[in-house]
């Protein structure tokens, strides 16, 4: 067959399949197809360079242009990763009709490069609105609220997150919800109030463009990103149409009326930001502020807004968290630990809490490690000196030496530290630490380390509510210490145990039983198998045949005869018993350890 009928064979599979071919020439800037194209690219595209008609003329859906900017960009460059080859992009995007509905186009860009340059493009075009369609409707119940067919909360987030990374425009992220609708679920039913949710998302699908995202976050709550949100008093407009139109009255009961109204808040964006989730409390925080001044309007959000209601939040959730704490603290802590998920974060949560209940400006945690006193954990007040400057030297010394078993514990504190004698008196007035209290850390009896508060703005009488938290914080940091250190030895064992296994003649090697992942192989099998360091991410079948599916016959419990690691050894896995150990590895359960015995 010649290269004409070749290609007219293959011209013709594609037409089969709805592809159209096209040629850009890009030193001309002009592009050439078939007869495919009538109906898919303009007439006017005769007489326009291809590279403007992408970027100006096709009407793309907004969120879809980058990818047309980013094409158009990458083919100015020279490329000589590319050089006298040819590389592919594909992308799918969506069109403007004159109906005003969007089609769905598949478009892969066969870039040729002569050197480091690109000379022209072939493009394989393809309508793929009918398929796209097909899995939109597939996806709708995932996507959309069953009670307003807005999209749902999570569906929305992830839209509005795709437009607010594409740069360019200004938007605008609404939070809204109705004035006064716990009465109309409590006066009318809940029935009457899903009716009016649903009315509500009726005007909001009128108020908004199509090009806007509208969802329901919960309740009636909704969310709306303006796309194009440069002129500020059009967003006003929107506003203000959408609180007339929600402005209504029910009558209930004997003659009585429920008044409903609608609120909005707004951030804009890029000003206070791209994020979705800092968007979102931004414009809930202005819908808030909306309440507070008496409802039924909009109001944009500001830094002023931010500051102000910032601090009254944290003034309300210091006071819920102490009292909390104080009431009962060993309950509290656990419950952070719980929430948390992660000791660390929960230590360093708690330290800052706890200068701020107790009013101290430095709180520490000490633990003796290979010998030696280490500050594990510090937090200080701005203004005030680290623990490794405040406690050095004659400091630490007194704090340590003075521990003794009380009441409540086993304490080193000190009221007034002017009424210290001698050299450890004198550096701890000249540090400016007044008063101290530290709480022993302990286990079997043993003193492992220590926490503790440094007052450094005057004397201080340390009561008994404070001794009791502090122990308490101390026998929870006693249980982690604890595992830490044990888990400093485990890994020591290994690491001895490792350094054994390297010494062997023989070939020994260990591998997880869940995803065969070669979890370690001493310095002779890896010098046989040319295998990976230890840590490295990689698979015994990996490793031995560089294929990424595993074999066939291997169950990693019961090898056969025909094992790649095996065989390439020299070895048959049954005669020379390569049949796996079953061992502990580093906490990996089931993993086996291989031993060649030969």
């Amino acid at each position: 067959m010649n290269t004409t009928a070749e290609l007219t064979m293959y011209q013709e599979a594609l037409r089969a399949e709805g592809t159209a071919i096209l040629r850009w020439d890009l030193n001309a800037d002009r592009v050439y197809g078939d007869e495919l194209l009538q109906g898919v690219i303009p007439e006017k595209l005769k007489n326009e360079s291809y590279s403007a008609f992408l970027l100006q003329s096709l009407p793309l859906h907004p969120n879809d242009r980058i990818f047309f900017v980013s094409l158009v960009e990458f083919l100015k460059k020279p490329h000589p990763e590319y050089a006298d080859t040819t590389h592919e992009k594909v992308i799918e995007y969506r069109v403007k009709e004159d109906n005003g509905e969007y089609r769905w186009y598949h478009a892969r860009y066969i870039i040729h490069f002569e050197k480091e340059r690109a000379q022209y493009v072939t493009i394989l075009l393809r309508n793929t609105d009918s398929e796209h369609r097909h899995t939109e409707a597939l996806q709708q119940k995932a996507q959309r609220d069953a009670l307003t067919g807005l999209y749902n909360k999570e569906y929305a987030k992830e839209l509005i997150k795709e437009a607010l990374g594409v740069p360019g425009t200004v938007k605008a992220l609404l939070v809204l919800d109705m004035d006064g609708f716990k009465k109309i679920n409590d006066n009318l039913g809940h029935l009457f109030g899903d009716a009016v949710i649903s009315d509500m998302a009726l005007t909001l699908a009128e108020v908004f463009d199509e090009t806007d995202i509208i969802g329901r976050v919960g309740g009636d709550e909704f969310v709306v990103l303006i796309r194009d949100a440069a002129d500020r008093s059009l967003v006003v407009k929107r506003c203000e149409k959408l609180r007339n139109m929600l402005r209504r009255s029910f009558a209930y009961g004997d003659g009585k009326e429920l008044h409903v109204s609608g609120s909005v808040g707004i951030a804009m964006s890029p000003e206070y930001g791209r994020r979705y989730e800092e968007l979102f409390g931004f414009a809930d925080a202005a819908l808030y502020e909306a309440k507070r001044r008496g409802r039924d309007m909009q109001v944009f959000y500001t830094k002023d807004m931010q500051a102000s209601q910032k601090k009254s939040a944290e003034d309300n959730t210091v006071m819920e968290k102490r009292q909390a704490f104080l009431t009962n603290p060993q309950v509290f802590i656990f419950q952070m630990l719980y929430e948390t998920g992660d000791a660390r974060i929960t230590v360093e949560t708690l330290l800052a809490l706890f200068a701020k209940y107790f009013m101290v400006q430095r709180v520490v945690i000490y633990q003796q490690k290979r010998g030696q006193w280490v500050c594990w954990f510090e937090w200080h007040a701005d203004g005030y000196s680290s623990a490794a400057e405040a406690h050095a030297g004659a400091v630490f010394e007194y704090i340590n030496s003075h521990f003794q078993k009380e009441i409540y514990g086993t304490f080193s504190e000190c009221p007034d530290t002017t009424l210290i004698d001698g050299e450890a008196g004198k550096t701890l007035v000249e540090r400016s630490i007044r008063s101290f209290l530290h709480a022993g850390i302990m286990s079997e009896g043993k003193r492992i380390g220590f926490v503790g508060f440094d007052d450094c703005r005057g004397p201080r009488i340390w009561t008994k509510r404070e001794h009791e938290v502090l122990k308490t914080f101390a026998d929870v940091l006693g249980t982690f210490l604890m595992d830490q250190m044990r888990y400093e030895m485990v890994r020591k064992g290994y690491w001895h145990m490792q350094g054994v296994l390297n010494a062997m003649p023989m070939k020994m090697w260990v591998t997880s039983a869940k995803d065969g992942k070669v979890l370690y192989m001493n310095a002779k099998t890896r010098k046989a198998l040319a295998g990976p360091e230890n840590g490295e991410e990689r698979t015994c079948y990996k490793v031995v045949t560089d294929s990424n599916r595993p074999c066939v016959r291997c169950k990693y419990f019961k090898l056969r005869g025909s094992c790649p690691v095996g065989l390439r050894l020299k070895h048959d896995a049954e005669e020379k018993n390569l049949t796996p150990v079953t061992v502990l590895w580093q906490g990996e359960g089931d993993s086996h350890l291989f031993v060649d015995r030969n």
